[in-house]
Protein backbone atom coordinates (compact mmCIF):
# COMPACT_ATOMS: atom_id res chain seq x y z
CA UNK A 1 0.00 0.00 0.00
CA UNK A 2 2.71 2.70 0.76
CA UNK A 3 4.34 1.82 -2.47
CA UNK A 4 1.02 2.18 -4.50
CA UNK A 5 0.87 5.93 -2.52
CA UNK A 6 4.19 7.03 -3.42
CA UNK A 7 4.11 5.49 -6.67
CA UNK A 8 4.73 8.73 -9.00
CA UNK A 9 1.65 9.21 -11.45
CA UNK A 10 2.35 7.80 -14.78
CA UNK A 11 2.64 10.42 -17.47
CA UNK A 12 -0.15 10.98 -19.66
CA UNK A 13 -0.10 10.68 -23.72
CA UNK A 14 0.30 13.51 -26.24
CA UNK A 15 -0.82 10.67 -28.90
CA UNK A 16 -4.53 10.70 -28.97
CA UNK A 17 -4.78 14.12 -27.84
CA UNK A 18 -2.56 15.31 -30.88
CA UNK A 19 -5.39 13.37 -33.10
CA UNK A 20 -7.93 15.24 -31.36
CA UNK A 21 -6.58 18.74 -31.69
CA UNK A 22 -6.31 17.90 -35.35
CA UNK A 23 -9.78 16.65 -35.94
CA UNK A 24 -10.75 20.04 -34.29
CA UNK A 25 -9.00 22.09 -36.08
CA UNK A 26 -9.27 20.88 -39.82
CA UNK A 27 -12.88 18.69 -39.95
CA UNK A 28 -14.91 21.59 -38.77
CA UNK A 29 -13.15 23.06 -42.69
CA UNK A 30 -14.59 20.58 -45.00
CA UNK A 31 -17.90 19.82 -45.96
CA UNK A 32 -20.69 18.80 -44.71
CA UNK A 33 -19.09 19.81 -40.82
CA UNK A 34 -18.71 23.28 -42.53
CA UNK A 35 -22.31 23.93 -41.82
CA UNK A 36 -22.92 21.46 -38.86
CA UNK A 37 -19.76 23.51 -36.41
CA UNK A 38 -20.94 26.88 -35.43
CA UNK A 39 -17.26 28.46 -34.80
CA UNK A 40 -14.95 26.97 -37.84
CA UNK A 41 -11.56 28.74 -36.69
CA UNK A 42 -12.03 26.66 -32.94
CA UNK A 43 -8.87 28.12 -32.05
CA UNK A 44 -11.29 31.11 -31.05
CA UNK A 45 -12.93 28.58 -28.45
CA UNK A 46 -10.03 26.59 -27.66
CA UNK A 47 -6.97 28.93 -26.40
CA UNK A 48 -9.45 31.20 -24.09
CA UNK A 49 -10.51 27.76 -22.12
CA UNK A 50 -6.74 27.16 -21.95
CA UNK A 51 -5.48 30.74 -20.73
CA UNK A 52 -8.13 30.00 -17.74
CA UNK A 53 -6.94 26.87 -16.71
CA UNK A 54 -3.53 28.31 -16.87
CA UNK A 55 -4.55 31.11 -14.77
CA UNK A 56 -6.60 28.77 -12.57
CA UNK A 57 -3.11 26.68 -12.02
CA UNK A 58 -0.95 29.42 -11.33
CA UNK A 59 -3.21 30.54 -8.52
CA UNK A 60 -2.81 26.91 -7.44
CA UNK A 61 1.09 27.60 -7.77
CA UNK A 62 2.21 27.19 -10.60
CA UNK A 63 4.42 29.07 -12.91
CA UNK A 64 2.96 32.41 -13.90
CA UNK A 65 5.11 32.37 -17.56
CA UNK A 66 2.50 29.61 -18.51
CA UNK A 67 -0.65 31.65 -17.48
CA UNK A 68 0.80 34.80 -19.27
CA UNK A 69 1.85 33.27 -22.29
CA UNK A 70 -1.84 31.52 -23.03
CA UNK A 71 -3.56 34.84 -21.44
CA UNK A 72 -1.20 36.72 -24.31
CA UNK A 73 -1.73 34.03 -27.17
CA UNK A 74 -5.71 34.10 -26.28
CA UNK A 75 -5.81 38.09 -26.50
CA UNK A 76 -4.23 38.21 -29.11
CA UNK A 77 -6.86 35.53 -30.80
CA UNK A 78 -9.62 37.59 -29.69
CA UNK A 79 -7.98 40.64 -30.63
CA UNK A 80 -7.50 39.04 -34.91
CA UNK A 81 -11.30 37.80 -34.82
CA UNK A 82 -12.74 41.82 -33.43
CA UNK A 83 -10.23 43.35 -36.21
CA UNK A 84 -10.79 42.05 -39.70
CA UNK A 85 -8.39 44.12 -41.37
CA UNK A 86 -5.59 42.76 -40.33
CA UNK A 87 -2.29 43.56 -41.66
CA UNK A 88 -1.12 39.46 -42.39
CA UNK A 89 -3.59 39.39 -44.63
CA UNK A 90 -1.00 39.76 -47.65
CA UNK A 91 0.86 36.52 -47.07
CA UNK A 92 2.71 33.63 -49.58
CA UNK A 93 2.41 30.32 -48.83
CA UNK A 94 2.72 28.21 -47.13
CA UNK A 95 1.28 30.52 -44.36
CA UNK A 96 -1.64 32.04 -46.29
CA UNK A 97 -2.99 28.70 -45.73
CA UNK A 98 -2.29 28.66 -41.73
CA UNK A 99 -3.65 32.08 -41.75
CA UNK A 100 -6.98 30.93 -43.10
CA UNK A 101 -7.54 28.92 -39.87
CA UNK A 102 -7.00 32.31 -38.53
CA UNK A 103 -9.35 34.72 -39.87
CA UNK A 104 -12.20 35.91 -38.46
CA UNK A 105 -15.58 34.41 -39.01
CA UNK A 106 -18.17 35.21 -41.51
CA UNK A 107 -18.25 38.62 -43.40
CA UNK A 108 -16.02 41.24 -41.70
CA UNK A 109 -18.45 43.26 -39.81
CA UNK A 110 -21.34 41.07 -40.00
CA UNK A 111 -23.15 40.29 -36.61
CA UNK A 112 -22.10 36.73 -36.84
CA UNK A 113 -18.59 37.60 -37.09
CA UNK A 114 -18.81 39.85 -34.00
CA UNK A 115 -20.99 37.50 -31.89
CA UNK A 116 -18.44 34.43 -32.13
CA UNK A 117 -15.53 36.23 -30.20
CA UNK A 118 -18.21 37.61 -27.37
CA UNK A 119 -19.16 33.75 -27.08
CA UNK A 120 -15.59 32.52 -26.71
CA UNK A 121 -15.34 35.39 -23.94
CA UNK A 122 -18.21 34.31 -22.30
CA UNK A 123 -17.33 30.98 -22.18
CA UNK A 124 -13.97 31.70 -21.07
CA UNK A 125 -15.16 33.56 -18.36
CA UNK A 126 -18.11 31.09 -17.42
CA UNK A 127 -15.54 28.11 -17.23
CA UNK A 128 -12.95 30.25 -15.56
CA UNK A 129 -15.23 30.91 -12.02
CA UNK A 130 -16.51 27.38 -12.10
CA UNK A 131 -12.74 26.41 -12.03
CA UNK A 132 -12.03 28.45 -9.10
CA UNK A 133 -15.00 27.80 -7.05
CA UNK A 134 -15.07 24.48 -7.73
CA UNK A 135 -12.20 22.98 -7.64
CA UNK A 136 -13.04 19.49 -6.05
CA UNK A 137 -15.27 18.38 -8.78
CA UNK A 138 -14.80 16.86 -12.06
CA UNK A 139 -14.28 18.51 -14.92
CA UNK A 140 -17.30 17.48 -16.98
CA UNK A 141 -19.69 19.13 -14.12
CA UNK A 142 -17.30 22.30 -14.27
CA UNK A 143 -17.93 22.48 -18.55
CA UNK A 144 -21.42 21.32 -17.96
CA UNK A 145 -22.35 24.12 -15.57
CA UNK A 146 -20.19 26.82 -17.57
CA UNK A 147 -22.23 25.95 -20.77
CA UNK A 148 -24.82 26.42 -18.69
CA UNK A 149 -24.25 30.09 -17.33
CA UNK A 150 -22.77 31.15 -20.48
CA UNK A 151 -26.13 30.36 -22.42
CA UNK A 152 -28.39 32.26 -19.73
CA UNK A 153 -25.84 35.12 -20.03
CA UNK A 154 -25.74 34.70 -24.05
CA UNK A 155 -29.74 34.72 -23.63
CA UNK A 156 -30.24 37.30 -21.44
CA UNK A 157 -28.03 39.88 -23.89
CA UNK A 158 -30.06 38.89 -26.94
CA UNK A 159 -33.21 39.68 -25.12
CA UNK A 160 -31.84 42.83 -23.99
CA UNK A 161 -30.62 44.11 -27.76
CA UNK A 162 -32.41 45.37 -30.25
CA UNK A 163 -34.72 42.77 -32.42
CA UNK A 164 -34.18 40.45 -29.78
CA UNK A 165 -33.36 36.77 -30.38
CA UNK A 166 -34.62 37.16 -34.35
CA UNK A 167 -31.70 38.93 -34.38
CA UNK A 168 -29.22 36.23 -33.88
CA UNK A 169 -31.26 33.63 -35.82
CA UNK A 170 -31.04 35.43 -39.05
CA UNK A 171 -27.13 35.59 -38.04
CA UNK A 172 -27.25 31.98 -38.48
CA UNK A 173 -28.91 31.77 -41.04
CA UNK A 174 -27.29 34.12 -43.18
CA UNK A 175 -23.80 32.58 -42.12
CA UNK A 176 -24.69 29.34 -42.35
CA UNK A 177 -26.62 29.84 -46.22
CA UNK A 178 -22.91 31.81 -46.77
CA UNK A 179 -20.87 28.82 -45.95
CA UNK A 180 -23.50 26.43 -47.87
CA UNK A 181 -23.34 28.77 -51.02
CA UNK A 182 -19.52 28.91 -50.85
CA UNK A 183 -19.30 25.12 -50.71
CA UNK A 184 -21.85 24.69 -53.22
CA UNK A 185 -19.95 26.76 -55.97
CA UNK A 186 -16.70 25.16 -55.19
CA UNK A 187 -18.34 21.62 -55.85
CA UNK A 188 -20.08 23.39 -58.88
CA UNK A 189 -16.68 24.72 -60.55
CA UNK A 190 -14.97 21.38 -59.65
CA UNK A 191 -18.02 19.27 -61.64
CA UNK A 192 -17.67 21.82 -64.66
CA UNK A 193 -14.00 20.79 -64.61
CA UNK A 194 -14.87 17.33 -64.39
CA UNK A 195 -16.94 17.36 -67.18
CA UNK A 196 -14.85 19.58 -69.21
CA UNK A 197 -12.08 16.74 -68.66
CA UNK A 198 -14.47 13.86 -69.94
CA UNK A 199 -14.40 12.85 -66.35
CA UNK A 200 -16.36 10.02 -65.40
CA UNK A 201 -20.82 10.94 -64.90
CA UNK A 202 -20.59 9.18 -62.04
CA UNK A 203 -18.28 11.62 -59.86
CA UNK A 204 -20.23 14.30 -61.50
CA UNK A 205 -23.46 13.29 -60.07
CA UNK A 206 -21.54 13.09 -56.89
CA UNK A 207 -20.50 16.43 -56.72
CA UNK A 208 -24.04 17.68 -57.32
CA UNK A 209 -25.65 15.43 -55.01
CA UNK A 210 -23.26 17.06 -52.13
CA UNK A 211 -23.65 20.52 -53.02
CA UNK A 212 -27.96 20.12 -52.52
CA UNK A 213 -26.45 18.42 -49.22
CA UNK A 214 -24.83 21.16 -48.22
CA UNK A 215 -28.01 23.36 -48.74
CA UNK A 216 -30.31 21.23 -47.06
CA UNK A 217 -28.08 20.60 -43.80
CA UNK A 218 -27.72 24.56 -43.62
CA UNK A 219 -31.15 25.09 -43.59
CA UNK A 220 -31.56 22.33 -40.83
CA UNK A 221 -28.55 23.49 -38.49
CA UNK A 222 -28.92 27.14 -38.08
CA UNK A 223 -32.29 26.54 -35.86
CA UNK A 224 -30.03 24.41 -34.09
CA UNK A 225 -26.99 26.49 -33.69
CA UNK A 226 -27.40 26.49 -29.55
CA UNK A 227 -27.37 23.00 -29.20
CA UNK A 228 -24.30 23.16 -31.54
CA UNK A 229 -22.49 25.53 -30.17
CA UNK A 230 -22.91 24.06 -26.69
CA UNK A 231 -21.59 20.93 -28.18
CA UNK A 232 -18.71 22.60 -29.77
CA UNK A 233 -18.03 24.57 -26.46
CA UNK A 234 -17.77 21.15 -24.29
CA UNK A 235 -15.46 19.33 -27.21
CA UNK A 236 -12.64 23.01 -26.42
CA UNK A 237 -12.91 23.09 -22.95
CA UNK A 238 -12.20 18.99 -22.99
CA UNK A 239 -9.17 19.40 -25.36
CA UNK A 240 -7.85 22.69 -23.22
CA UNK A 241 -8.27 20.90 -19.81
CA UNK A 242 -6.31 18.06 -21.51
CA UNK A 243 -3.68 20.39 -22.86
CA UNK A 244 -2.91 22.49 -19.90
CA UNK A 245 -2.51 19.12 -17.64
CA UNK A 246 0.03 17.50 -20.50
CA UNK A 247 1.81 21.26 -19.74
CA UNK A 248 1.93 21.65 -15.97
CA UNK A 249 2.70 19.64 -13.21
CA UNK A 250 -0.08 21.29 -10.96
CA UNK A 251 -3.24 19.53 -11.33
CA UNK A 252 -6.11 21.69 -11.45
CA UNK A 253 -8.39 19.04 -11.22
CA UNK A 254 -8.54 14.91 -12.14
CA UNK A 255 -7.84 14.23 -15.12
CA UNK A 256 -10.44 13.56 -18.13
CA UNK A 257 -11.51 9.66 -17.42
CA UNK A 258 -11.55 6.72 -20.52
CA UNK A 259 -15.00 6.52 -22.55
CA UNK A 260 -15.69 3.07 -20.82
CA UNK A 261 -15.93 4.64 -17.82
CA UNK A 262 -17.98 7.94 -18.94
CA UNK A 263 -20.67 8.63 -16.70
CA UNK A 264 -23.03 11.44 -15.37
CA UNK A 265 -25.50 12.93 -13.44
CA UNK A 266 -28.74 10.95 -13.98
CA UNK A 267 -30.84 14.01 -13.46
CA UNK A 268 -29.69 14.85 -16.68
CA UNK A 269 -32.71 12.74 -18.30
CA UNK A 270 -34.64 15.89 -17.90
CA UNK A 271 -33.23 17.47 -20.37
CA UNK A 272 -34.60 15.25 -22.72
CA UNK A 273 -37.99 14.76 -21.12
CA UNK A 274 -38.35 18.50 -21.93
CA UNK A 275 -37.16 18.51 -25.15
CA UNK A 276 -39.49 15.85 -26.28
CA UNK A 277 -42.70 17.33 -24.14
CA UNK A 278 -41.71 20.90 -26.11
CA UNK A 279 -41.31 19.00 -29.84
CA UNK A 280 -44.62 16.51 -29.33
CA UNK A 281 -47.25 18.55 -27.58
CA UNK A 282 -49.03 20.45 -29.60
CA UNK A 283 -49.14 23.27 -26.59
CA UNK A 284 -45.64 24.17 -26.63
CA UNK A 285 -45.60 24.61 -30.58
CA UNK A 286 -43.83 27.68 -30.10
CA UNK A 287 -40.80 26.55 -28.26
CA UNK A 288 -40.29 23.29 -30.45
CA UNK A 289 -36.98 24.93 -31.87
CA UNK A 290 -35.73 25.31 -28.16
CA UNK A 291 -37.18 21.07 -27.70
CA UNK A 292 -35.25 20.54 -30.44
CA UNK A 293 -31.88 22.09 -29.14
CA UNK A 294 -32.60 20.29 -25.73
CA UNK A 295 -33.04 17.11 -27.68
CA UNK A 296 -30.01 17.17 -29.59
CA UNK A 297 -27.83 18.45 -26.93
CA UNK A 298 -28.84 15.93 -24.13
CA UNK A 299 -28.80 13.20 -27.16
CA UNK A 300 -25.47 13.74 -28.10
CA UNK A 301 -24.04 13.07 -24.34
CA UNK A 302 -26.21 10.10 -24.06
CA UNK A 303 -24.92 9.09 -27.36
CA UNK A 304 -21.37 9.57 -25.88
CA UNK A 305 -22.63 7.45 -22.83
CA UNK A 306 -24.13 4.79 -24.81
CA UNK A 307 -20.49 4.12 -26.73
CA UNK A 308 -19.13 3.98 -23.20
CA UNK A 309 -21.80 1.25 -22.42
CA UNK A 310 -21.38 -0.47 -25.47
CA UNK A 311 -17.30 -0.34 -25.22
CA UNK A 312 -17.92 -2.06 -22.19
CA UNK A 313 -19.48 -4.73 -23.85
CA UNK A 314 -17.34 -5.67 -26.30
CA UNK A 315 -14.94 -6.43 -23.86
CA UNK A 316 -12.43 -4.12 -25.95
CA UNK A 317 -13.26 -5.87 -29.35
CA UNK A 318 -14.23 -3.10 -31.64
CA UNK A 319 -15.93 -5.68 -34.22
CA UNK A 320 -19.35 -4.92 -32.77
CA UNK A 321 -18.33 -1.09 -32.91
CA UNK A 322 -17.19 -1.18 -36.24
CA UNK A 323 -19.99 -3.21 -37.57
CA UNK A 324 -22.96 -0.63 -36.05
CA UNK A 325 -21.02 1.96 -37.71
CA UNK A 326 -21.82 0.92 -41.06
CA UNK A 327 -25.16 1.60 -40.41
CA UNK A 328 -25.49 4.79 -38.55
CA UNK A 329 -29.02 5.37 -37.65
CA UNK A 330 -28.86 1.96 -36.14
CA UNK A 331 -25.78 2.84 -34.17
CA UNK A 332 -27.55 6.20 -32.83
CA UNK A 333 -30.45 4.11 -32.01
CA UNK A 334 -28.71 1.72 -29.92
CA UNK A 335 -25.97 3.94 -28.61
CA UNK A 336 -28.84 6.49 -27.53
CA UNK A 337 -31.07 3.64 -26.08
CA UNK A 338 -28.19 2.28 -24.48
CA UNK A 339 -27.21 5.74 -22.59
CA UNK A 340 -30.67 5.77 -21.55
CA UNK A 341 -30.29 2.35 -19.87
CA UNK A 342 -27.53 2.79 -18.28
CA UNK A 343 -29.57 5.87 -16.35
CA UNK A 344 -31.46 3.04 -14.24
CA UNK A 345 -29.99 -0.20 -14.94
CA UNK A 346 -26.18 0.82 -14.37
CA UNK A 347 -24.58 -1.99 -15.73
CA UNK A 348 -20.82 -1.36 -15.57
CA UNK A 349 -21.29 -0.47 -11.88
CA UNK A 350 -23.09 -3.74 -10.98
CA UNK A 351 -20.60 -5.74 -12.57
CA UNK A 352 -17.80 -4.28 -10.56
CA UNK A 353 -16.62 -6.44 -7.38
CA UNK A 354 -18.36 -4.72 -4.38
Amino acid sequence: MTEAATKPAQKESWRPLLWGMAAFLLLPLLPPLDVLVPIQQTLLLFFPALAVCAIAGWRSGGRAALAIIWLAVATWMLWQFAAPQSPYRDLDPPWVLIWTMLQPLGAAGTAYSEMAPAWALILGACFGLMTLFSSGSAFFSRALSAIGVAVAVGFTLALSSPSGIARFEHAAGAEMTRRATSTAATLSRASDEMNQLGGAAVLTEMYDEAADREREIAKISAPLLPALLALESLVALGLAWAVYRRLSAVPIGPPLGRLIEFRFNDQLVWGLAVGATLCLLPAFEAGKTAGYNLLLFFGALYLVRGMGVLTWMSRGRYLLLVALGLIPQLFVIVTVALGLGDTWLDLRRRAKPQ
